[in-house]
């Protein structure tokens, strides 16, 4: 018998981790399973869940800042949990507790206690010390998934052989791998998208900087208008950011767009200034769709951008200055002929689709032991 899979996460925004849990809990290779998201909050993901069916439960977590407060407010939540997910769960069918991320570690482990499941976790934050690992217990579980190159390898020498670490990229769906727009020829870029958020991990404080070099450097006529697509966490990002410095590139801030896919699909060029990804699903998804896009070599971009054009290190602005100039003087039709869309998108549908990541989830399932054996 296959085990049942409770998936925990905390947050259901449209945010990268998110939307990359939505393509597994909805994937046709996943309902053997029978997944249940268990969600601190109702929102984006829990929405999506139940247009494909999928099963989920909503209860708050706990939110103690001090270590006992946070157990003793686990271990309370575990019980709730564990009662309310009694009508979803098959008797006597063994059970893994896949936790989404490590800031919700502990609770996975009292919630897999409660249950008596196997305890599962998946790595997604880069920015992640070896501190919060061992805080968090992340070591505990019986297996533990890392998203990207950089975040297993950093993970790897904390576990010491003492728990299975595997290595697993996000993907994306057959459907959302589209074919390049046709662009007019002869006409200039009128506006460039760049992904990410407000958050300064995301680079678009860089990507700023790199505007103001360019209107210093580049010879008088108009400029594209610069739209920022991505949660501005209730800030004033024009204040945050300072673009009152701009006087020659027009900015406006888009905030979050469920239609994330249709609304990169209306530029014919976009920019990924992060400094730093664990993936960088935002980028493979824009990739996907079709849309050009410079982006800064965080994460695992370098492998489905094949043209050092359109690549640049993170944090250094004078070199995104120095290719978006480059791509500013060219019109739509050029810009994705030089992407050379054909590549990149053969190494995504080889590499980063969801139902590659589907396969190895299914292979660690069914190698886990169960909990009580």
């Amino acid at each position: 018998m296959l085990p049942q899979v409770v998936f925990v996460q905390n947050s259901v925004h449209l945010a990268g981790a998110q939307k990359s849990l939505s393509r597994l809990l909805s994937a046709p290779g996943m309902k053997p399973h029978d997944p249940v998201l268990l969600a601190g909050q109702e929102g984006w993901l829990t929405q999506h869940c139940s247009a494909h069916a999928v099963r989920w439960l909503r209860l708050p977590f706990p939110a103690s800042r001090s270590l006992a407060g946070r157990l003793w407010g686990n271990w309370l939540f575990a019980k709730q949990a564990a009662k309310s997910l009694r009508t979803l769960l098959e008797k006597d069918r063994p059970l893994i507790v896949h936790t989404n991320d490590h800031p919700d570690s502990l609770l996975g482990l009292a919630l897999a206690r409660e249950l008596a499941a196997v305890p599962l976790l998946t790595l997604r934050t880069p920015g992640m010390s070896q501190r919060d690992f061992e805080k968090y217990r992340c070591g505990d579980h019986s297996h533990i998934i890392a998203v990207g190159d950089e975040l297993f390898h950093k993970v790897h020498p904390w576990i010491s052989g003492q728990r299975p670490l595997t290595l697993v990229h996000n993907g994306v769906t057959a459907e959302e791998i589209l074919p390049p727009l046709d662009w007019p020829a002869g006409e200039k870029l009128a506006r460039v998208l760049v992904l990410g958020s407000i958050i300064p991990r995301k680079g678009w404080q860089d990507l700023v900087e790199a505007l103001l070099i360019l209107e210093s450097n580049l010879p008088a006529g108009p400029l594209p208008e610069i739209h920022f697509l991505g949660d501005l966490l209730g800030q004033d990002a024009a204040a945050t950011l300072d673009t009152a410095r701009l006087k020659r590139f027009a900015v406006s801030f888009l905030g979050v767009d469920e239609n994330y896919r249709e609304r990169l699909r209306q530029y014919a060029l976009a920019v990924h200034p992060s400094r730093s990804e664990s993936f960088g699903m935002a980028a493979l998804e824009c990739v996907a769709a079709g849309v050009p896009l410079l982006a800064a070599t965080s994460g695992v971009i370098p492998e489905f951008i094949p043209n050092e054009t359109f690549l640049f290190p993170p944090q250094q602005s004078a070199v995104l200055a120095e290719k978006l100039a480059l791509l500013l003087q060219l019109d739509p039709p050029v810009i994705a002929s030089q992407f050379t869309f054909s590549e990149a998108q053969r190494t995504i549908q080889d590499r980063f689709a969801t139902p590659g990541t589907v396969r190895k989830l299914h292979q660690i399932y069914t190698g886990l032991k169960p909990a009580h054996a």
